[in-house]
């Protein structure tokens, strides 16, 4: 029986994996009862479409005062008044399709360099011939100004110097890109299992203020083409691994 490829379905698959669950944002299908539940419970929260791509459809809720709610869509900002408004409006304003599912999370207070948040994407390959996942290209993504995801970047980094930029423990920064590869690792062996021919993942991570690594999405289809800005030989690994 095919396995879905959304959101919703690969998180209750990493989940399933006590070593991954630490490092998962709280998760809930979204409903008009999960998503009044996590706005009394976050100050801020994530709807995400399971099924999108390149960030579209992603949209961070912030609790004011008053009562009052910012919608950060893009780069616009919309203001609601009462909880109870907020599914409604997005029912009618930003839920294209009736069968489009979602999900809310958590926001993962990512890091940030001059205030923009920035995240990493690591790619794990396995050969044609082989069970064994190798790590073969990471960096970081540095969000557009008065964007709060990184798909509209400003920047490509690796991830050593996205850390010296931001304001996190520079002496963390081996501990940090050694377990960004440990927990992706562990991603692709994890979600193996169901997903029985992917020989590859694109796994996106994000690491707050205090070093703590999160889990944001693993890609199935993963674009690879922003290596190309790193010059460290990583796209041409990713290549050769896709080849064979």
């Amino acid at each position: 029986m095919r396995v879905s490829v959304g959101k919703w379905t690969k998180h209750k698959l990493m989940m399933e994996d006590g070593r991954l669950s630490s490092f998962l944002p709280d998760t809930q299908y979204l409903n008009r009862s999960s998503l009044n539940t996590m706005l009394e419970k976050y100050n801020q929260i994530m709807v995400k479409p399971c099924f999108g791509y390149q960030g579209l459809g992603i949209i961070q809720i912030s609790s004011l005062t008053d009562g009052n709610f910012e919608l950060h869509i893009g780069h616009r900002k919309t203001i609601i008044n009462g909880i109870e408004q907020i599914y409604d409006y997005l029912k009618e304003n930003h839920f294209p399709s009736k069968r489009q599912r979602y999900i809310v999370q958590e926001r993962i207070p990512l890091a940030t360099i001059n205030k923009n948040p920035f995240d990493f994407r690591v790619m794990v390959q396995r050969k044609k011939s082989s069970s064994e996942w190798a790590v073969t290209g990471k960096l970081a993504k540095v969000a557009a100004n008065n964007f709060v995801i990184t798909n509209a970047a400003k920047a490509i980094l690796s991830v050593e110097d996205a850390i010296e930029k931001s304001l996190i423990n520079n002496e963390k920064i081996k501990d940090i890109a050694a377990e960004l590869e440990e927990v992706s690792l562990l991603i692709a062996q994890q979600l193996a299992n169901s997903y029985t021919k992917k020989r590859v993942y694109g796994i996106d991570l994000g690491i707050d203020l205090d070093g703590k690594v999160w889990i944001i999405e693993a890609n199935l289809t993963p674009a690879v083409s922003m290596f190309k800005f790193l010059n460290d030989g990583s796209y041409e690994t990713i290549n050769s691994y896709k080849r064979g």
